[in-house]
């Protein structure tokens, strides 16, 4: 008698809806495990090359976050953000993170997908009903687009991987941006922030405070902070400082690349 196994369309249904959500968490376990393990060797190799930094009087420059922009389309097909208009926020983050963490943002592109995305992905979930959908699969058609097809792929890596910034229409609840911090390597902005005539939308910290999150940067109580939790435009936008232990942080993710030795 042959068993449920093979193809997974091949099983019953109530089969298919049993095992389903149990593959999906397996799967956000293990991208999460190896998140960490690869954040892990990061930071222990970051920290041995500071302590040879110091014993040999060297200095370095600013290290590299590479940072990719996917822009959705609405059900008409129209772009939801320009390119142009998400500049400023990229230069803000760029900006904020080289003077705190001494990271430099590096846009390797910025790209407008041409598919007509579904409504789980045009207008999310956020924090855990977010990441709950990405168990069940629901956020498929992010990691879909991840690669560019049209574009010749580098060989795989462990360090240095982009952070990927995806331009949804709508987060639910007054949430505008959301990251699922080390197990995965995109993160959602809300459109309005890009737009610079809705005045209490626009907000160029957000994409710093997302890109802070898949980072390993966790909400900070201080309102001065870049990862306080709040911001509300136009009069209560939070700061952008960051604490050391935050740049010690920042510098030592799989995500970000070593600067240069200065000899």
């Amino acid at each position: 008698m042959r068993g449920a196994t093979g193809d997974p369309a091949s099983r019953p249904p109530s089969l298919r809806r049993l095992t389903s959500p149990l593959v999906g968490v397996g799967r956000t376990l293990g991208r999460t495990t190896v998140g960490f393990g690869l954040d892990l060797a990061s930071g222990v190799a970051r920290l041995g090359e500071a302590g040879m930094d110091v014993l040999g009087a060297r200095q370095r420059s600013a290290g590299v976050l590479r940072v990719q922009i996917l822009i959705l389309r609405d059900e008409h097909g129209e772009p939801l953000t320009t390119p142009a208009s998400v500049q400023p926020a990229l230069a803000t983050a760029d900006r904020i993170l080289r003077q705190q963490a001494g990271v430099r943002v590096r846009v390797v592109q910025v790209r407008t997908i041409a598919e007509v995305p579904p409504p789980a992905a045009l207008d999310p979930r956020a924090n855990k009903a977010l990441l709950l959908d990405d168990v069940l699969g629901r956020t498929e058609f992010y990691r879909r687009h991840l690669v560019d097809p049209n574009q010749p792929q580098s060989p795989p890596t462990l360090v240095g991987v982009p952070i990927t910034v995806i331009v949804v229409r709508n987060i639910a609840g007054s949430t505008t941006g959301c990251s699922l911090g080390m197990s995965a390597d995109w993160v959602i902005t809300q459109a309005s922030l890009f737009d610079r005539n809705a005045e209490h939308s626009y907000d160029e910290t957000v994409l710093a405070h997302e890109l802070g999150h898949a980072v390993n940067l966790p909400h900070h109580p201080d309102r001065g902070n870049l990862m306080f939790p709040e911001s509300s435009p136009p009069q209560g936008i939070r700061g952008t400082t960051l604490a050391g232990w935050q740049r010690a942080t920042v510098q030592a993710n799989r995500h970000v690349v070593p600067g240069q030795v200065n000899w």
